[in-house]
């Protein structure tokens, strides 16, 4: 009798801490859930070729990859661009669910989960607001894949973020290398069927893609996609690097984490951006420049205008009159930093320090 007592006890005191650590019960549902999931995806994924084959007819022509530092203003243009409803983009239900016909049977759920606002994935104040009919950015896509995405060790794998193996999972298993050429070009080629599904539902718009963590892909995106252009947003490491800190505290930690161990994630994410911003100009020095271009933060938030009419300029579309009047709206706004975040030196860095170790992207952009 003391024995089951003693069992329930530990059982019931697992539940508890189970619950109260919402993150590891949400981790312990997606092992159970995700394996169904995929293979009820790949299952609709090869009958769009059936119920759906028209948007084989689809092409996927210079597609453009939005992409920066986090924290460098990626979000803001590319949603701002998005209205414009010029380009094909993603919102969250489409790339959860990738498959057309599967979205189809599905649209019921979707509506329900919508009217009665359960459909938020992140809140506000975690970062930027992740619902299911907001556009979002494709990497998240992977997360269908193989599980090959930043997106699923920041959100579905609490421990994986905390053992402070990020940067080792970007050079191992994320970036492009040789080791990885097999898995990131097919990576890429599930990528482009999405696009092309994305291309048909948009009226064969350009798909505009917003993938920062791309950066480290950009091989093989050229390999799948040899007719891309490349938008690059950047920011001064002064501000992205507080910023990032700020809004990994408010996704990543939780309780989960020691004084000790934040501390150690801290220095391994600085040295992460540090390799972001130095992948940035190493692949800027590969392509064409007709490939792409280059915004700072600073022209976007004072030069919104000129700064879309440089996007399009260099894209060759048009901009319609309608969305030439939303952008001079929302430019003569006065821009209102929503997310407050701390300092460099709450976080026990110096401006020096910084102006030194980011020394290349000042000499870039900011003298």
């Amino acid at each position: 009798m003391l024995q089951s007592n003693s069992t329930f006890g530990i059982y019931s005191t697992s539940l508890e801490v189970l619950f109260r650590h919402k993150k590891y019960l949400f981790f312990f549902l997606f092992l159970i859930f995700y394996p169904v999931f995929l293979i009820i995806n790949r299952i609709f994924l090869f009958l769009d070729y059936i119920l759906v084959p028209e948007f084989e007819k689809a092409k996927v022509k210079e597609p453009i990859f939005i992409m920066g530092v986090n924290r460098s203003g990626t979000t803001f243009f590319h949603k701002l661009l998005a209205r414009s409803n010029q380009f094909s983009t993603s919102n969250t239900w489409d790339l959860i669910i990738p498959s057309l016909s599967l979205r189809k049977f599905l649209s019921i759920l979707s509506y329900a989960l919508t009217y009665f606002k359960i459909d938020q994935i992140e809140k506000k104040n975690k970062g930027h607001q992740v619902k299911l009919d907001n556009i979002e950015e494709d990497e998240m896509l992977l997360f269908v894949h193989k599980l090959d995405s930043l997106w699923v060790s920041n959100h579905f794998i609490p421990w994986l973020k905390f053992d402070l193996k990020s940067k080792n999972f970007i050079k191992h298993v994320y970036r492009d290398s040789p080791q990885n050429e097999n898995r990131n070009i097919k990576s890429m080629i599930f990528c482009k069927d999405f696009f092309q599904r994305q291309v048909f539902l948009n009226k064969n718009r350009t798909h505009l893609s917003k993938s920062n963590p791309f950066i480290f892909k950009i091989d093989s995106i050229q390999r799948v996609f040899p007719d891309a252009k490349f938008v690059f947003l950047v920011r001064d490491p002064l501000e992205t690097i507080p910023s990032y800190f700020s809004l990994q505290e408010n996704v990543k930690f939780g309780n989960l984490l020691s004084d000790q161990e934040i501390k150690l994630l801290r220095k391994e994410t600085y040295s992460e951006i540090m390799e972001w911003y130095r992948e940035t100009e190493k692949v800027k020095s590969k392509l064409y420049k007709k490939q792409f271009i280059t915004l700072t933060y600073p022209q976007l938030t004072n030069d919104l205008e000129n700064s879309v009419k440089s996007f399009y300029k260099f894209t060759g579309k048009k901009m319609t009159k309608k969305f030439q009047k939303q952008v001079s709206d929302y430019a003569s706004k006065k821009y209102v930093k929503k997310h407050q975040n701390k300092t460099i030196e709450d976080y026990g860095l110096t401006k020096k320090q910084i102006l030194h170790d980011f020394d290349f992207v000042y000499q870039e952009y900011f003298i």
